[in-house]
């Protein structure tokens, strides 16, 4: 494939994502009313784009997905364990408690550091340093259109508009 073949690909391979990724969250949108079936189309989705762009074996797709799928059950878990700690706060709230939520903290951020080894280990340094760079573009892109944000990378140009002319009205 030329290299124009090529940019035609990756061209229509990056309009094919963001066209499926429009249809799911409408899909999600009006047919889904549970938010772990939608966090499950997102990571659907997140695990075919990661394994689509790295170009992984099957063996390595399965194995990151399991490697996913586990690390975002663990996630969702302690952030449920998070929000709970927070509503059982009050006035009399006790510093046991709050090393208590210091400790839940400190777990939620462990599994991003576990996230770490593990798909360093599964994919190796190169493949790894690419996995990051999409997984932050992805996580940007998907939090700007939750917000209706525009894109970073999308802004406008600065456009200058011309002075206000101002009208007076006489009286005739």
């Amino acid at each position: 494939m030329d290299v124009r073949g090529r940019l035609r690909h990756t061209w229509s391979m990056r309009h094919l994502f963001l066209v499926f990724t429009l249809i799911i969250f409408s899909a999600v949108g009006f047919a889904a009313d549970e938010p772990a079936v939608k966090k499950s189309y997102l990571e659907d989705i997140f695990i075919w784009k990661i394994s689509d762009e790295l170009k992984l074996t099957a063996k390595q797709e399965q194995q990151f997905t399991e490697i996913s799928r586990n690390l975002n059950r663990k996630k969702t878990e302690l952030n449920r364990k998070i929000q709970d700690s927070i509503q059982h706060f009050g006035e009399t709230t006790t510093e046991e408690q709050l090393v208590a939520h210091k400790k839940l903290i400190s777990d939620y951020n462990q599994v991003s550091i576990m996230e770490f080894e593990q798909i360093k280990k599964l994919l190796g340094n190169k493949k790894f340093v690419s996995y990051l760079k999409i997984k932050n573009d992805l996580t940007t892109k998907v939090k700007s259109i939750l917000v209706g944000e525009k894109p970073a990378d999308k802004k406008e140009p600065n456009v200058r508009l011309p002075s206000p002319r101002v009208i007076v009205e006489g009286a005739e």
